[in-house]
C-alpha cells in the first residue's frame, strides 16, 4: 500500500477506459474526482462494474457539468482542498455517419476542446498535476497497426484521429513551455495510445503489449477494461507517481 496515495481527476469517465481504470481505483481505496453530464450514469456504469456503494461515497466526488464548463473543471481538479496529483483523461465523442457513408463524430473536436479546457484550469493549480490522455493508434509516422486494418483507420476513424492528433500536440506544445522558461500547466504527460478499443472482459496484464512511438506493439484490438487495468496498475499503483516509467512517452497498448 503506498503510503501517500495519489489522487486522480477522471474526465470522460462514462467511457470505457477510464471508467475501468476509475473503478480500479475506487476498488482499490484512491480519492477520486469526475466530471460527469450524467452522475446517475456514472454511478450505473460503477456499480455494473462491481464497485460497492461504500466505496463509491467513502471515495468518488462527482462533479456535475461537460467539459466545456471550465468552472466545472476546475472543481475536478481539487479534492480535499488541494490540487490532483493525476489527471485521466479518456474524453471522446460517439461515431455518426453523413449521408449513411461519411464517418464523423456528434462532436467531431471533442478532445481538442477539453484538453484546452484542462489545460486552462490546470494553470491555476498551485501544484501542478501529471496527466494521462487515451489516445490512439494510427497517428505514429511509424506504422502501428495492421495493414489489414489501414484503410480502416484511414477511412472510418479519420475525423476522431484529427481530434486526438490536435490533443496530443496540445499536451506536447504545453510541455515545452517549461524549456522556453515558462511554468506549463502540468507536471509531465503519458499518452496512451490502444489498437482497435472492443467492450467484454479483460484479457489481463500479463497478456497485454506495450510498445512505443519508434517502436510500437502493433496489434489488431485491446478491450477498454484492459486499457483501464494498464492505466491504474502501471501509472496509479505505484509506490509513487514517479515510479511509472513511461513519462513523456507515447505508448502502444495491444493484446
Amino acid at each position: 500500500m503506498q503510503q501517500q496515495q495519489p489522487t486522480v481527476a477522471f474526465f470522460g469517465a462514462t467511457g470505457g477506459c477510464a471508467n475501468a481504470c476509475l473503478a480500479l481505483a475506487l476498488q482499490a481505496g484512491y480519492h477520486c474526482s469526475a466530471l460527469a453530464r450524467s452522475p446517475s450514469k456514472l454511478h450505473n456504469l460503477l456499480q455494473q462494474l462491481k464497485v460497492p456503494e461504500s466505496a463509491i461515497a467513502k471515495y468518488l466526488t462527482v462533479i456535475e457539468g461537460d467539459i466545456y464548463d471550465h468552472q466545472a473543471v476546475q472543481k475536478t481538479l481539487t479534492l480535499n482542498d488541494r490540487p490532483v496529483d493525476l489527471i485521466v483523461s479518456g474524453l471522446g465523442g460517439k461515431p455518426r455517419f453523413e449521408y449513411g457513408i461519411k464517418a464523423t463524430l456528434d462532436n467531431p473536436t471533442i478532445c481538442q476542446d477539453g484538453i484546452r479546457t484542462i489545460l486552462s484550469a490546470a494553470r491555476s493549480c498551485a501544484q501542478k498535476p501529471r496527466i494521462v490522455i487515451i489516445s490512439t493508434t494510427g497517428l505514429s509516422d511509424t506504422r502501428d497497426v495492421p495493414l489489414m486494418m489501414m484503410p480502416l483507420y484511414h477511412w472510418l476513424l479519420k475525423v476522431p484521429h484529427e481530434d486526438k492528433k490536435v490533443m496530443e500536440d496540445l499536451v506536447e506544445a504545453e510541455m515545452q513551455k517549461k524549456p522556453a522558461g515558462e511554468e506549463p500547466a502540468i507536471d509531465g504527460y503519458l499518452m496512451v495510445r490502444p489498437s482497435l478499443l472492443t467492450n467484454g472482459e479483460a484479457s489481463g496484464l500479463s497478456k497485454i503489449r506495450t510498445g512505443t512511438d519508434q517502436n510500437p506493439a502493433v496489434g489488431y484490438t485491446i478491450s477498454r477494461r484492459d486499457v483501464g487495468l494498464w492505466i491504474f496498475e502501471k501509472v496509479i499503483h505505484q509506490a509513487s507517481l514517479a515510479d511509472c516509467p513511461y513519462w513523456g512517452q507515447k505508448v502502444t497498448l495491444t493484446v
